[in-house]
């Protein structure tokens, strides 16, 4: 039996802007991934203080669907690439993906009643690793499809600052609605985030909504299956197989996409990290409920979307590495800063007026104007990246280089809060802990998890990303050497 093979014919490099139509339907489709970060902020901490599971076994459980992760990324990258048919080479797993994902989201988050501890974590890591295998399927092709939608330099990142949008639009619509309304504090639970009764009208909202959505920017964006790279040929199962190691041994021979997956891979695991332990830092070590929690995240998304027009602007001038390497370091002081001031003893007392305004305002609004650059940044600097490796291979593969993309997203959802359940228990919060009942050596001990962690990931993850070297120069020579090979029909 044969699969497809990984011949393409060569797409044509045009500039001629993407429709506001298609840019909205394709970046729809990224509208439940911002769901689902807004999300993953809760799970460790659903599982471990609303239903009783330790954190470090949460963690671990999570750390099995990363490394699962790690093994499905690449294959679904060079099946994709390989994929043959009348819909194309990302669509059948577009459209087979969507409404699956939904259902399983429910299923992560609505466990069965009666199970104990061990019950609990065996149910999370089966349903954790359906999502993550199915997630993969539709992540890795959705994302190798906006490569192929542009080839220009500049378009690429306008392609990406919008699905970046909206995004975020889905990352922030969620957590509102968990704070204002599923997790509003009550009587019973003046921290609404441990009343249990929230979290499963909340997954059932958020899986229809997934799949639909899902479905929808599948579908909608199928009318440029016929002008995008297609497969042809074939190949045995056994070669097929074999082929993911091999296109990604390849594909790591580029300095750019070392240095670049690399980066990214520390970047978004430092992301997680954050967004695992935000529950955990508002409640215990800021002391702030969920009506200040949701002005932080107004703080948070209004930074990311003026970032993302800023960032975007200062593209069409700037190296796509210069910005990614600005927002970084940007990020790293402002969101740091206030947790090294107040383990220090040097931040506002909390009944001052300035100790609210700052916490929103650095770690919050200021954070991330910065985070929003290396956001934008990452999918079309990956998209430049597969230029050239048409040009070294004499193919298109996008889905095995932005296979790294995805892995890094699920670096964010996966490793980060295995780094951050270990955190927690390094500090000594165990499940159903009052707030005013936390002991000060806890706090601190919390603050330096998170500080110290972010701190070294992102100090890493510079270091690599200083390496990437596909200019804009370089990037337009790659696309001439492109246009000349196509003239010449080689």
């Amino acid at each position: 039996m044969a699969v497809p093979a990984n011949e393409g014919t060569e797409p044509s490099n045009s500039a001629e802007p993407l429709s506001r139509s298609l840019l909205w339907w394709y970046s729809l489709g990224a509208l439940p991934g911002g769901m689902g970060l807004s999300a993953g902020t809760f799970l460790v901490f659903y599982y471990n203080q609303v239903l009783g599971v330790p954190a470090a076994s949460i963690g671990l459980a999570i750390l099995l669907a990363s490394i699962f992760d790690a093994v499905t990324d690449p294959i679904a990258g060079a099946i994709s690439d390989r994929t043959r048919g009348r819909l194309g080479r990302r669509h059948p797993y577009l459209l087979a993906c969507s409404i699956p994902l939904g259902i399983v989201f429910y299923l992560v988050w609505v466990p069965p009643r009666g199970l104990d501890a061990t019950g609990l974590l065996e149910w999370l890591i089966a349903w954790l690793l359906i999502q993550r295998l199915l997630a993969t399927f539709y992540t890795v092709p959705y994302l190798a499809l906006g490569a192929e939608l542009t080839h220009d330099y500049i378009e690429r990142t306008r392609l990406t600052t919008f699905r970046s949008y909206v995004s975020n639009i889905g990352r922030s619509a969620t957590g509102a609605l968990l704070l204002l309304y599923f997790l509003s504090p009550t009587e019973q639970y003046p921290n609404g985030q441990l009343n249990p009764a929230g979290y499963p009208p909340f997954a059932v909202l958020c899986g229809v909504v997934t799949a639909t959505l899902l479905w929808l920017s599948a579908w909608k964006t199928r009318d440029e299956i016929p002008s995008l790279a297609q497969a042809t040929g074939s190949q045995s199962w056994r070669a097929a197989m074999a082929a993911p190691l091999r296109d990604v041994r390849e594909a790591l021979r580029y300095p750019s996409f070392r240095a670049l997956t690399l980066g990214v891979l520390l970047q978004y695991t430092a992301f997680g990290v954050s967004d695992a332990l935000g529950l955990y830092m508002t409640t215990y070590f800021w002391g702030v409920s969920t009506d200040i929690l949701f002005l932080w995240g107004v703080g948070m998304f209004t930074g990311l979307y003026m970032g993302f027009d800023l960032w975007r602007r200062l593209g069409a001038q700037l190296e796509k590495r210069t910005i990614y390497l600005l927002g970084s370091v940007g990020y790293l002081v402002s969101f740091i800063t206030p947790y090294v001031l107040k383990v220090l003893g040097w931040w506002p007392d909390t009944d001052s007026v300035l100790y609210l305004p700052m916490y929103i305002g650095l770690t919050g609004f200021t954070a991330h104007v910065f985070a929003a650059g290396p956001t934008i940044m990452t999918g079309s600097m990956l998209g430049d990246i597969t230029d050239l490796d048409e040009l070294e291979m004499g193919h298109r593969r996008e889905g095995v280089i932005f296979g790294a993309e995805s892995l890094a997203y699920k670096m964010f959802v996966g490793l980060g809060p295995v780094l951050a359940g270990l955190v927690v228990d390094f500090s000594g919060i165990v499940p159903d802990m009052p707030p005013g009942d936390v002991p000060q050596s806890t706090v601190i001990a919390l603050g330096l998890g998170q500080g110290v962690t972010s701190f070294v990931l992102f100090a890493l993850s510079l270091v690599f990303l200083r390496r990437y070297d596909l200019s804009r120069e370089k990037h337009t020579h790659v696309l001439h050497q492109l246009h000349e090979r196509r003239a010449q029909g080689t």
